[in-house]
């Protein structure tokens, strides 16, 4: 977990739970801004939107995680703006992942490749409209931002961290992150036991896996670190092989969509291969997900957590 340790704010479990909420959640909303910020900069560069979104997402962690410590109306306050941001952001990841994308496969297509010279110069008008749409795409995370800005976001975080540091329970944070990170992951667990029969149904559990990978850096310091590293690089796993199928369904519904947009002209017929190939290999990862989480894998994640949570660091 080495490199998540920057988001670690205590390194003990008799800390009060009440004080490492409040130092997570400024760390955490802190970033937010910072990361909003730059990926507002004139000059577009696709690694601040990545890092903003992955902001986001730690800091909806963090609130689901210290849930019934964060006064639940400054709560939802922060989880609306957060998804806001998220859903801002998303759009521009998504181009800025399949611009990169086509610009490998059409320079490796073109390259001693006659027949696929077309296809080649297809992609490379497809990168010059994503770059175009790209900028357009950063609208909304501007317009976020300015209505943050309004709203004095910095105010308002450290009104939520007094209100935090005020909720004053007397519990540690080991005590409460053994018990909330049980609930967490039977949560996940719960979900990853469904049938995944639909597209959504593998993305959500994408998603529940991040949720629970983030809750593991803020309770690290509650669990012995062999076990929550065994836990967390097994999370980890799940989401890169879960995310080549996501990238793959997410294009392909791309190409979909502006295969059907009207001015589209010749570029339909190649629009349409490419949603084709995309589907495609969607399935062919999916195929390759099925083949891996089996149930005795899922068992034998769930025995780990278990462990994890029953035993206390050294």
């Amino acid at each position: 977990m080495n490199r998540s340790s920057t988001w670690v704010v205590s390194d003990s479990g008799r800390t009060p739970v009440v004080k490492v909420a409040a130092r997570t959640l400024r760390k955490r909303l802190e970033a937010v801004w910072r990361e909003l910020a730059a990926a507002c900069r004139p000059r577009h560069d696709p690694e601040r939107v990545h890092q903003l979104r992955v902001a986001t997402r730690r800091t909806l962690a963090a609130l689901t995680a210290f849930r019934g410590i964060v006064p639940a109306k400054q709560r939802v306050w922060f989880e609306k703006r957060l998804r806001r941001i998220r859903r801002a952001a998303g759009g521009t990841r998504d181009l800025d992942v399949l611009t990169g994308r086509l610009e490998r496969e059409s320079s490796r297509t073109a390259a001693g490749n006659p027949r696929g010279a077309k296809a080649a110069v297809v992609r490379e008008r497809l990168v010059t409209m994503l770059a175009k749409r790209r900028d357009v795409s950063r609208q909304p995370i501007r317009a976020v931002r300015d209505e943050l800005r309004t709203a004095d976001w910095p105010a308002r975080v450290e009104r939520l961290i007094d209100a935090v540091m005020a909720a004053e329970t007397g519990v540690r944070f080991a005590d409460f992150g053994r018990r909330r990170f049980r609930q967490m992951f039977n949560r996940f667990f719960s979900r990853a036991d469904r049938r995944l029969d639909e597209p959504s149904e593998i993305h959500r559990l994408r998603i529940s896996g991040k949720k629970l990978r983030y809750a593991l850096e803020i309770f690290a310091p509650v669990f012995p670190a062999a076990e929550r590293t065994a836990c967390y690089d097994a999370l980890e796993r799940l989401q890169e092989t879960l995310g080549e199928f996501t990238d793959h369904a997410s294009a392909a519904d791309r190409f979909r969509r502006w295969a059907r947009e009207k001015g589209v002209g010749p570029d339909r017929k190649a629009l349409a291969t490419l949603q084709r190939i995309e589907d495609d290999r969607a399935e062919e990862a999916r195929r390759a997900f099925m083949k891996w989480w089996k149930p005795a894998r899922r068992r034998e994640l769930r025995r780990s957590f278990e462990r994890t949570v029953r035993r206390k660091p050294a």
